[in-house]
């Protein structure tokens, strides 16, 4: 077998990055369609999920591996979420096909909402920052209801929930923590307040973890606690033995992540029927 080159070895490497960045997000937001309520559709073109809210994000496409009836197909979909009168989006992620899908889904009036980063960190050569986290913020890994029920309302607020919605996310949530073995959530907390959260994902691909929804109040921001979430939860990717940790970063956390050693492998649009809201800088 003939070596590979730094450069094909560098390509194999981000090529891998690629793929765990995507089946972390596929596999975290599946979630959407297994709740009570909701239903996942894992089809051989399409994989996407219907929950029983109106607001965005739980009714998504997030895998397209479309043919020659691309057209006719985002025509079916788009029909069925119309029909159903909730808002949608449709992920445009590294390997979607068809090569124009993106002009496909403006075509259909969808529109850009967000141009996320995907983002890996290599483990294998990362070390955790010393000393201990500024500002007077405590830090808890959600082990009780209480905890639970703090990690919630920072989720209506990050996702800007209304009440009539809450109970299917929250149960959503509620079903993936008491499942187990699915990844580990965090509070922070000002003033025994919560004031920011993070989730690190065990699901996707075996050697990776996956971070999602860091989010901290407005009035909260300035103490590094996005920056202290995310170390906690790389920290704990690290005990684990995984080999990486991926996310999709907004434009606007970017340089938050590449100041902790995230790399940018792969752009992530999303196209939707509205403003994604929950998609804030942190």
């Amino acid at each position: 077998m003939a070596e590979q080159s730094s450069s094909d070895l560098l390509t194999t490497g981000v090529h891998a990055d690629i793929e765990a960045i995507e089946e972390a997000f596929v596999a975290q937001w599946t979630n959407y369609g297994h709740a009570p309520g909701g239903v996942f559709h894992e089809e051989d073109d399409l994989v996407w999920t219907e929950a029983p809210v109106p607001q965005l994000p739980y009714n998504a496409v997030l895998r397209t591996r479309l043919g020659s009836d691309a057209a006719e197909r985002i025509e079916q979909v788009l029909s069925h979420f119309h029909q159903r009168a909730v808002e949608f989006l449709w992920l445009v992620h590294p390997t979607a096909q068809p090569a124009n899908l993106a002009e496909q889904l403006t075509a259909q009036g969808l529109s850009l909402v967000e141009n996320a980063t995907g983002m890996a960190l290599d483990l294998t050569t990362w070390s955790a920052p010393s000393g201990t986290p500024p500002g007077p913020i405590a830090y808890r890994e959600v082990k009780d209801q209480e905890s639970l029920r703090d990690f919630e309302e920072l989720m209506a607020a990050y996702w800007e929930l209304p009440l009539k919605s809450r109970p299917y996310a929250f149960e959503m949530n509620r079903s993936a923590y008491t499942l187990g073995g699915r990844g580990v959530r965090w509070v922070a907390y000002h003033d025994n307040q919560p004031v920011g959260k993070a989730y690190l994902s065990y699901l996707g691909c075996e050697d990776t973890a996956a971070i999602f929804g860091v989010y901290v109040r407005p009035n909260a921001r300035g103490y590094g606690i996005a920056s202290t979430l995310t170390t906690l939860a790389i920290s704990r990717a690290v005990a684990l033995g995984r080999k990486r940790v991926v996310l999709h970063s907004s434009e606007m956390a970017v340089k938050i992540y590449q100041r902790l050693g995230f790399i940018g492998c792969c752009t992530m649009p999303m196209y939707a029927t509205t403003a994604l809201h929950g998609i804030q800088p942190i």
